[in-house]
Formats: C-alpha cells, structure tokens, sequence
C-alpha cells in the first residue's frame, strides 16, 4: 500500500466517525426531556364522584382461563369493604387495605407523590411510606432467580418522544387494577406524560403477560400538578397494627 492509499483510507475512517458522532449527537439532541419534577396529585378527571368509582370506569383487564380461574379464588385489594352491607353502630369495619405500601404498591393512590429527576435515576416519594428507584443509567433488570419480589419491583427507565417511559419488573404476586394479576414476571410499562402547560401529567399502565392477559391490560391514572411550594407529608403507618385496616366504626346516630 502506498502513502497516498493509506491517507485515503484513513481520511475514510475519520469521516465514518465523525459522521456517526454527529449522528449520535443529532440522535441524543432529539431526545426531549419533560419536567415531571414537583408534586402530583391523582385527579377524577372522568367524574366517577370517588376515588373507587374512579378505577371502576377502566376497561376490564382480558384474562387467560389459567389467569381467571386463579383470580377467581382471590380477593381484590380495591375490595375494602367485601361484606358490602350497612354496619350497625359499634361495628368497625374495613375501609383501607392494611399495607403500608398499598395494594398494589405500584400505583399512587389519593395521597400526592413527589418526583425528583436526576441524571442516572428518577426518584418516586409517595406521602406515606415507601419510595421507587427508577434507574435511567442503561442498566439491565437483574436476574429474577437472584431478586426478592417487591411491590414495587425493579425499575428501569428511558425518555421517549418527551415522555418518561418505565419497565418494571418482579413485582410480588397479587392483584391488578381493573380485574388483572401479576408475578413477579409480569412486565408493567409506564408511560408519564405532561401536558405543554405544565399543568396535567397523565400515567398510562400496561400490564403485559402472556401467562395472565390475553392481550396488554391498559388503563391511564391523570395527576395535577402541586402548586410551588408544596411539599411532602410525612405519612406514619404500621403494618402491623391490628387497627391499621379497621378505619371506621360507626357512631351513634343522633334522632
């Protein structure tokens, strides 16, 4: 090879790089990054008129028949109060489901939660106890065999076309949303999406097992913004308190 081949082909390959590193810039320049830092706090947009009823206008999850029949011989943690019968004065009776996670840990419920993003991971701060680490760092979901299942699972998460998208797995075994289940091989993609205004972010779930759904068990939960200034409650809970789930006990009515 002479002195003039062995220029082009190295002129070649520094083109070649610096075409792919303008391309990867262009690549990592188009990835827009929301602002879901702040407070959040779940919104009726629907007009159910209760935080239950709410859940109860979502599409029902489709199940396999293994999936069915296994549910069917379980309780639904949205479920508080199964008897469903007026209470008599005196009568405590359930009207929360007793872990201080919450059933099924995954998902906020009437109290707000609080985002804080950093560049290798987005930290999810619920006001009571509990917190979720999504790792946006590129690395992989751990070996199950080697992971303890969670309600909150393992998280890990990418931002795609301006919304922040999660893939959680191993997750403990129990009930879903709108009449689905999980493993902790269940797949639940999160998709966190904010309105231009700021104002609005709405979370679309999709809960995705061959084993379980005959196709992916989708539903979408909507988040007002918390105004400046707001801040976290600490939330105090133990489990194991008896009367944690015994809320109510129906007083003596006046004539």
């Amino acid at each position: 090879m002479n002195l003039s081949n062995a220029w082009r082909l190295a002129l070649a390959a520094f083109l070649l790089v610096a075409g792919f590193s303008q391309f990867l810039a262009a690549q990592t320049a188009s990835v827009r990054v929301p602002d879901l830092s702040g407070g959040w706090v779940r919104v009726d947009d629907v007009g159910s008129g209760s935080f239950g009823g709410l859940t109860s206008t979502f599409t029902a999850a489709v199940l396999t028949p293994e999936a069915a029949a296994v549910r069917a011989g379980g309780r639904d943690p949205d479920d508080v109060d199964p008897d469903k019968g007026p209470h008599a004065v005196g009568q405590p009776y359930i009207v929360t489901a007793g872990g201080c996670g919450g059933p099924p840990g995954i998902e906020p419920n009437s109290a707000a939660l609080f985002l804080v993003q950093a560049k290798g991971e987005v930290l999810w701060i619920r006001e009571n106890p509990g917190a979720r680490h999504i790792y946006m760092d590129g690395r992989k979901h751990p070996d199950l065999t080697r992971w303890t299942p969670t309600n909150n699972g393992h998280s890990i998460g990418h931002y795609e076309d301006g919304a922040l998208v999660i893939d959680t797995i191993g997750l403990s075994p129990g009930m879903v949303t709108a009449g689905g289940r999980r493993t902790p091989e269940t797949h639940l993609t999160e998709r966190l999406a904010v309105t231009p205004d700021g104002k609005r972010m709405t979370i679309t779930y999709t809960w995705e097992d061959p084993r379980i759904y005959v196709k992916p068990h989708t539903y979408q939960i909507s988040f007002d913004r918390v105004p400046p200034g707001g801040y976290a409650y600490e939330g105090w809970c133990d489990s194991s308190d008896p009367l944690q789930r015994q809320s109510v006990v129906p007083p003596k009515q006046l004539p």
